[in-house]
């Protein structure tokens, strides 16, 4: 296992904060600029504030959603907050995950079905994405890209060049969807520009420290993307990959693709523990997202 370098921990204050009743770990805070970083002494494990809040605090009917018209087709989970999150880059990187159907009980997948086609290596399927200049289905769309997916599992992508950069301090909604329009699915991003932090990232040795610096102060998109940035090239990093599921495990608690199934829909569904854990174990069993190349196109 590949662990980075940590700098000499300060002495500790005499009266130190204990954890549980069978065990007491003294936590030291090392500080860049502003920032903050804090590790349990002994596992030198990162413990992210507890009070951070990954979501942009929005209501639900300007929460990320969409669904999947048909239950035996592929389905795409985007990996951001159900309320949002923010970034600190205006042409950020985005997760997303296009899974296996979920075949209904007693019924046989239609035909043609995508999933015949996805994990066939002469076939591909085209997804569109379309990035809007505000968090309103009315909002106007200024880019539009497609790409070419030929398997189940973690993807990624920045947003090119040749698109307009976020608006500062404006929510605004990206969407992903298959070219027939089985799977549409939208989430929110927000950049919010904080010098500070910026200049503490351009300060960190590696993508495992940025990544401990953009989950400290809540930046979803950047502290996902550097967690497997860091995972892909250092595999066996068991504690950085242990950061990585606590991060997603926080910000994904209120996904709607990982709540118990309701007969009355509301929008305070209840987390399935076990959904999320499963999705979890397969983005490790990924080691990396593949790359998702875009093409542009016209707006809307």
């Amino acid at each position: 296992m590949i662990s980075p370098k940590f700098p000499k921990f300060p002495k500790f204050p005499k009266s130190v904060t204990k954890i549980s009743s069978t065990k007491a770990i003294a936590l030291s805070t090392i500080c860049l600029g502003s920032v903050c970083l804090t590790y349990v002494v002994g596992s030198l494990s990162f413990i992210p504030s507890a009070l951070a809040q990954y979501g942009l605090g929005l209501p639900s009917s300007a929460a990320s959603g969409g669904a999947t018209r048909s239950p035996d087709k592929p389905t795409i989970t985007l990996i951001v907050p159900r309320d949002g999150a923010k970034t600190l880059s205006d042409r950020p990187t985005f997760f997303l995950s296009v899974n296996p159907p979920e075949i209904t009980q007693g019924r046989s997948p239609s035909s043609p079905n995508l999933s015949d086609r996805i994990n066939n290596p002469k076939k591909i399927v085209t997804i569109n994405f379309i990035l809007r200049d505000g968090n309103e289905i009315s909002s106007q769309p200024i880019f539009k890209a497609e790409g070419k997916v030929d398997q189940f599992g973690l993807y990624k992508f920045t947003l090119p060049e040749n698109a307009p950069a976020l608006i500062e301090g404006k929510a605004q909604r990206w969407q992903i969807r298959f070219n027939d329009r089985i799977s549409n699915v939208y989430a929110t991003i927000r950049l919010d520009a904080d010098p500070t932090i910026t200049k503490a990232i351009a300060s960190a040795s590696n993508d495992l420290e940025k990544a401990r610096i953009y989950t400290k102060n809540a930046y979803w998109y950047d502290a996902l993307d550097a967690y497997t940035s860091w995972l892909a090239a250092n595999p066996q990093d068991a504690v950085a990959r242990t950061e990585r599921r606590n991060l997603l495990e926080a910000g994904l608690k209120n996904h709607l693709d990982f709540a118990k199934k309701s007969q009355t829909p509301s929008s305070t569904e209840e987390l399935d523990p076990a959904k999320l854990s499963q999705f979890i174990v397969k983005l490790d069993e990924a080691k990396n997202a593949t790359s998702l190349a875009l093409q542009s196109k016209k707006p809307l």
